[in-house]
């Protein structure tokens, strides 16, 4: 008998990137380069039409005498179409390797120590392959799903002695759906960054900073692989998106909606090697929110915080399927609602004069594990009022819009976490 509904779903992500080559051994001679003696430090990087991949893993060899070469190993990058190559200096520290050469589709380059090593190793994977599936690489606990690829076939009805449909032929098609979640630090990282955002990453392992702040690109930088398994029935979603993502405190817990948009349907077998994450979700007494930054305020007790890109498919005649070629991005609305105690008009006159200022949601479990979302410049849309009855407290419910500050940004989301995403 299959299982359950429940028992038997699953749900997984992955970027839509090319991962960086694995290192293996080196080796070495003592004849043939110019390679002094000493430690260096070795890495690889895959390249394809898009761009480069982050480093390998480092690996160090020791080299003697004066006339030396290394031999650099690596496995293959299915989806390469060629290999960097970096090492550092004698003695050289994590990180400083220095590009040494480009090769083809090879596993393997001699470095001879000519030319000389120059250009810093990349910190960012721009080898984008969009709409090609690759296999999870975090699996994550859902409340709910409703991805769906959605058909737009088009029904005939010619004149031809007949008043029934004749047949369907293909239309356009894309996915769409809903994942809710709790928001963890580990997993809101995957959906920010297939968001219109901007990516910087800071820290060294194991602690890890993740800065998001909102772009004007008008097609999004990184997409998402989505496997679903639905009782016992592997689904795979390609080239999807962030349209839209929601971040609520309800009942305590710290929820997240993120709105897909995809370009096809791929072929997906059962899921396997789940390793569910060990993060525990945000609760009460873990919550800090100011109004403005930088004053808390104890009189909220309700936050919910949305971006809407209103991100759309684009379809293009071709002969490779009738999914969307790609999907854009359109305005922008960021939105912030709170409900707060009413004690003095000073937030409502605020809102009669269209006075903006920021406001901050801090989510913290420890100093390593937290999530922040900052609206630098929010300016009151809605503020209601009302009584209800004899001895209730006076409530205002109060809804911000998020304008651009000075630095052009309508809202900004910091993650510290241990996870460790080669973005």
């Amino acid at each position: 008998m299959a299982v359950g509904i429940g028992a038997g779903g699953a749900v997984g992500v992955g970027l839509e990137v090319l991962p960086p080559p694995v290192q293996t051994t080196p080796a070495t001679a003592t004849t043939g380069g110019s390679i002094l003696a000493g430690t260096y430090r070795l890495a690889v990087t895959a390249l394809n039409a898009q761009g480069e991949t982050t480093i390998s893993n480092e690996l160090t060899q020791v080299t003697t005498g004066s006339a030396s070469t290394i031999t650099v190993n690596w496995t293959a990058v299915t989806g390469a179409t060629g290999y960097k190559i970096y090492r550092s200096a004698a003695g050289g520290g994590a990180g400083t390797e220095l590009f040494v050469a480009q090769v083809g589709v090879v596993v393997t380059y001699v470095d001879t120590g000519t030319p000389t090593p120059a250009g810093a190793i990349p910190t960012v994977n721009t080898a984008t392959r969009q709409g090609v599936y690759v296999l999870p690489s975090k699996f994550i606990p859902i409340d709910s799903e409703s991805l769906q690829y959605q058909q737009a076939t088009v029904w005939r009805r010619p004149i031809r002695k007949t008043a029934e449909i004749l047949g369907g032929i293909a239309g356009n098609a894309n996915v769409a759906g809903d994942l809710v979640l709790d928001a963890t630090e580990d997993v809101v990282l995957y959906f920010l960054i297939a968001a219109r955002t901007a990516c910087v990453k800071t820290g060294t392992s194991p602690n890890f900073t993740y800065t998001f702040t909102p772009t004007a690109l008008a097609t999004p930088v990184k997409t998402l692989s989505i496997a679903v398994e639905r009782n016992g029935m592997a689904f795979g979603y390609v080239g999807c998106i962030v349209s839209s993502i929601s971040f609520r405190i309800e009942d305590g817990a710290l929820k997240l909606t993120a709105s897909i948009v995809g370009n096809d349907e791929a072929a997906q077998s059962a899921l396997t090697g789940i390793v569910w994450p060990t993060v525990q979700p945000f609760g009460m007494g873990q919550y800090s929110i100011e109004i403005p930054t930088g004053t808390p305020v104890l009189d909220t007790d309700s936050f919910e915080f949305g971006v809407e890109d209103n991100a759309e498919p684009q379809f293009r005649l071709k002969n490779t399927g009738q999914g969307a070629q790609f999907v854009a991005f359109g305005e922008r609305s960021t939105t912030l609602s709170v409900e707060r105690d009413f004690e003095a008009r000073t937030e409502y006159d605020a809102f009669k004069t269209l006075t903006s200022k920021s406001v901050s949601m801090k989510a913290i479990r420890g100093v390593n594990n937290s999530i922040q979302i900052d609206t630098p410049a929010a300016i009151v849309d809605t503020y209601e009022l009302g009584l209800s009855g004899q001895g209730d407290l006076i409530r205002g419910a109060v809804k911000y819009n998020g304008v651009v500050d000075g630095t052009g940004k309508s809202y900004q989301i910091i993650v510290k976490t241990q996870e460790d995403i080669p973005i």
